[in-house]
């Protein structure tokens, strides 16, 4: 490979050099060291164009090079410049006889393609659009194959990677080169004009890195933010089964009536909601984390039954009634554990918002095709005030932590569904989960 592409380069630029050595103006031989240092510059500074990805802007003085120089002169003229800018980073010599012979090959079929002229029109501008795209080619596929051979990578699949990720700034310094190319001849006062993409390239470079920056701070607040959480959950979960084991024994010990015993009932009642807190806390957190789902073939009858079971003292105490619909037999790929978690906080919020003698209705089905679990309440409803950060985390209402609807709907995000709900004031809410459906490995039906 060290030799197999410096030496296509050779033959192809051999090639080109038919086109002749001869300049059609003297003012062209100035663009051999003025190509040669900006090709130098740009490999010193690479320009960031995507967050994952540098595209080097020599690129676009080595297709100048290729379009404006004689066709035996301007692709040895972009060579010897990635050549000199890869010494002069010290990069190993079979890394810069790579890399120049690389560019070797792509301008010596540039040139052979669209090599500009004293006189265009319609048909050389097309030409010379067409040699920037061959350029742009030939430069991708020959750079992937020393990673396809080190990596041991289909070469196939690592090129369409690699085109996904460049092909937009790649193009557009290739018809920036094209540009600057075709007006130097048309329109030489304009031919400045394309460049102005520069300055702009630099600032998106500044704005990148300024947001990457930002972006790498966020991620360590959420990563304390989850550990916190879950140090909290952990730390506080002992101290309190000692507090409410107390409390039970002083229950047991007060057995009549009197300010005591309702001291002792308020402090259970507050133990047990600090608890269901931070059990709410744990979940958070778990959510939270990029931990793969410990997925399972669920059915949604059965978990909706289970979770309708768990919630039934708490709806008997508060004269709630349960009512289940299920459709037709539905079951979906989920972590059951996590899933299970997110229609519990969705009932335990019906649950404790609807009057006494009303109903909190769970029904399962297909909406739209994909399965889906409705939690109905007939409370209040939900003001358009508090409707726009519903589902936002630690929004509380009269009653509950803030936590319950923020966990149901990251466990939703993070199996591939949606939640939304729909509600009415005076007339309840209805709180919606779709799923994916079922994928073909599942049992599910393949897309057409």
């Amino acid at each position: 490979m060290i030799l197999g592409v410096p030496a296509l380069g050779v033959v192809l630029a051999a090639f080109a050099a038919r086109g002749g050595a001869g300049a059609p103006e003297p003012w062209r031989w100035a663009l051999i060291p003025a190509c040669v240092a900006a090709i130098v510059l740009t490999d010193r500074y690479p320009v960031k164009i995507g967050p994952e990805q540098k595209v080097n802007l020599g690129a676009l003085f080595c297709l100048l090079a290729a379009l404006l120089l004689p066709p035996a002169v301007g692709p040895a003229t972009a060579a010897v410049g990635v050549l000199a800018g890869n010494l002069l980073l010290r990069r190993t010599w079979w890394e810069s006889t790579f890399n120049a012979g690389n560019v070797l090959a792509s301008s010596a079929i540039a040139a052979s393609i669209g090599a500009v002229g004293l006189d265009i029109d319609a048909g050389g501008d097309a030409r010379a659009a067409l040699a920037g795209l061959a350029y742009v080619i030939v430069n991708l596929m020959l750079a992937t194959l020393p990673a396809s051979i080190h990596t041991r990578r289909p070469y196939l699949t690592l090129l369409r990677q690699a085109a996904a990720a460049s092909w937009t700034a790649s193009l557009s310094l290739s018809a920036c080169a094209v540009s600057v190319a075709v007006l130097a001849i048309e329109a030489p006062v304009a031919a400045p004009l394309p460049l102005v993409v520069l300055p702009l390239i630099y600032r998106m470079n500044l704005a990148i890195q300024a947001q990457g920056k930002a972006n790498e701070q966020l991620a360590g607040v959420l990563a304390a933010q989850r550990r916190f959480l879950t140090d909290v959950s952990h730390q506080v979960a002992t101290p309190l089964a000692t507090i409410m084991t107390n409390l039970s024994i002083l229950r047991r010990a007060q057995r009549g009536a009197g300010p005591t015993r309702e001291a002792i009932d308020d402090s259970v009642a507050e133990a047990e909601r600090m608890k269901r807190m931070l059990a709410r806390l744990r979940t958070l957190a778990h959510a939270d984390e990029d931990i793969p789902l410990r997925r399972e073939l669920v059915d949604l009858a059965e978990l909706t039954a289970d979770v309708v079971r768990a919630y039934a003292a708490q709806a008997g105490t508060s004269g709630v009634a349960f009512v289940t619909e299920v459709g037709v037999p539905v079951r979906t790929s989920a972590d059951r554990d996590l899933l299970r978690e997110a229609v519990a906080n969705l009932v335990d919020n019906a649950v404790r918002v609807t009057p006494r003698g009303e109903t909190v209705t769970l029904r399962v089905g297909k909406g739209a095709g994909r399965p889906s679990i409705d939690v109905i309440d007939h409370g209040p409803g939900i003001d358009d005030e508090r409707l726009k950060n519903l589902f936002d985390r630690f929004q509380r209402s009269d009653s509950g932590s803030g936590l319950g609807l923020a966990i149901a709907r990251r466990v939703v995000e993070r199996h591939g569904g949606t939640i939304r709900v729909q509600t009415k004031p005076g007339s309840g809410s209805t709180f919606t989960i779709e799923l994916p459906g079922l994928p073909t490995e599942w049992g599910g039906r393949p897309r057409a």
